[in-house]
């Protein structure tokens, strides 16, 4: 410069204790909410309940997850981030002790009731706090610093449902105490999470204030069409990973014939990991191409793994569970991005929560049906039409946002 003054690029404030509480605890509650899906096969084999009963204990904490999303989220914007964080926590770190003392199934289902009410409790206001930094973590670049709290919330989210599963096996298949262990270990990393939130979460006086009043739901008409394709693209890929969460160890298990609680949980570690990875690579692909080209993946791996079930084996199990992450990654991301880009900032705060309904739902149902068809026809079976179901379905809406595309031309430019 003329003027011989330096002049550097604001520097980014990772370290901001604020935002580090929020990813602590985010990331703490991702994990902690996949990690018993390692270890429904072992409970079922050691309790002798059905697998009906095991996909209803995957379901059960999704239903008490919505309701308290809705009811836990406003409530942070008037009390401040930390009380509902701290009670989520608490919640979880009950349901920890719970599964690790569980005396029957009525244990389980308890400590699943536990752990969904400390998710909804506290994973609105967690990412609340991560939102509530960007002018720290990028001081003068306020797009800049969406988007390291959009890659720090995947992040933390995604990758804490793949480190689940892998930790609840590792630990069950390697250390003593299986169906104990990585309980303690999860409840030892809440108490830290705890710690940080207490010292460092921002509270009532950071609050914005007013009367506190549930979620807003709804879709105004003008984007109605475009919520619809979304949506329903969102609720598939959900549908894939509830589903498979439920019951992907043991299924796989039975797949390569092996009862290595760390092998059959790295399956659903690598489905869930990829998504991730696919979140992060792919971000600058378009909303709606990366719907399209994630419903094509999702349909794939779903062919693959009803292969693998009818006897291909480890041959297409891998590639089975790389295509479906792949597949969940581009439709949750492009899905997301495309609500948010086409809804008007006054109704968006309405159309992402209805948004999250949707995916919450497929979540939990398609998990459902997959128990009642489990109780009758077994296991194997069940995944196989589940599989076939919802591939269908994903090569039906292919067309459908391709349709979206003709109409919205400038929607496909990078």
């Amino acid at each position: 410069m003329l003027d011989g003054t330096r002049h550097t690029a604001p520097r980014a404030a990772w370290a901001s204790p604020a935002f580090m509480a929020g990813a602590v605890a985010l990331a703490v509650l991702y994990v902690g909410n996949n990690l018993p899906s390692a270890l429904y096969g072992t409970f079922r084999a050691d309790m002798g309940f059905s697998a009906l009963t095991q996909t209803l204990l995957y379901a059960v904490a999704v239903a008490v997850i919505l309701p308290c999303l809705l009811v836990f989220g406003p409530l942070s914007d008037v009390v401040g981030r930390r009380v509902p964080m701290i009670v989520g926590l608490l919640a979880f770190l009950a349901g920890d002790a719970l599964f690790a003392s569980a005396q029957g199934v009525g244990w389980l289902f308890a400590a699943r009731l536990a752990q969904g009410f400390g998710m909804g409790a506290a994973t609105a206001a967690a990412q609340a706090t991560l939102a509530d930094s960007v002018g720290r973590i990028v001081p003068g670049d306020p797009a800049r610093g969406h988007r390291r709290v959009a890659m720090t919330a995947t992040a933390c989210i995604t990758f804490g449902l793949a480190v689940g599963p892998l930790l609840g096996g590792l630990l069950a298949q390697y250390a003593p105490a299986p169906l104990q262990l990585s309980f303690v270990v999860h409840a030892a990393t809440v108490v830290v999470a705890l710690v940080a939130v207490v010292c460092a979460a921002p509270g009532r006086a950071a609050a914005a204030g007013g009367r506190w009043r549930p979620a807003r739901l709804g879709v105004p008409a003008d984007v109605r069409r475009t919520f619809l394709v979304a949506s329903a693209s969102s609720f598939l890929a959900w549908g894939v990973l509830g589903a498979f969460s439920a019951v992907l160890p043991s299924l796989v298990g039975d797949l390569l014939g092996t009862t290595n609680l760390a092998l059959t949980a790295s399956a659903l570690a690598l489905m869930i990991g990829t998504s991730g990875a696919a979140q992060l690579t792919f971000r600058r692909l378009r909303p709606l191409p990366a719907q399209a080209w994630g419903l094509g993946a999702l349909a794939l791996g779903l062919v693959l793994l009803v292969l693998a079930d009818m006897g291909a084996g480890e041959v297409v199990t891998v590639p089975a569970m790389l295509c479906t992450g792949v597949g969940h990654g581009l439709v949750y991301s492009g899905a997301l991005r495309e609500i948010t880009e086409t809804t008007p900032p006054s109704e968006r705060g309405a159309v992402t929560s209805t948004y999250y309904v949707v995916s919450y739902l497929g979540l939990g149902a398609p998990v459902i049906g997959l128990g009642l068809l489990a109780a009758q026809h077994g296991l194997e079976v069940a995944s196989q039409w589940v599989a076939v179901v919802i591939a269908v379905l994903c090569v039906l809406f292919v067309p459908l946002v391709f349709g979206e595309l003709r109409r919205r031309p400038g929607s496909a430019a990078p």
